[in-house]
């Protein structure tokens, strides 16, 4: 299940554009997920809900957006709670 690692790279680069901010929490992230992208929505959604427990994106809405005829993984939006 290679989402668990792809969620974990996913949160490495959030937590560096939170600190960037110097933002308090995460309220949403939107990600897009290509047909062809070899990543399974659910798992990827299942991996999500693992990682943000205690951290600055525990309450964080995850989107998904399912693109069709793409190979694409993208990190699209991360809306940030500044202080």
């Amino acid at each position: 299940m290679h989402e668990y690692s792809i969620v974990q790279a996913m949160f490495e680069q959030i937590e560096q554009v939170r600190r960037e901010h110097h933002a308090s929490s995460v309220r949403r992230i939107r990600v897009s997920i290509g047909e062809f992208a070899g990543v399974d929505p659910t798992l990827f959604e299942s991996a999500y809900d693992v990682y943000r427990v205690r951290t600055p994106c525990e309450h964080a809405q995850l989107q998904i957006e399912r693109v069709p005829e793409s190979d694409e993984l993208l990190l699209d939006q991360v809306e940030l709670e500044v202080a």
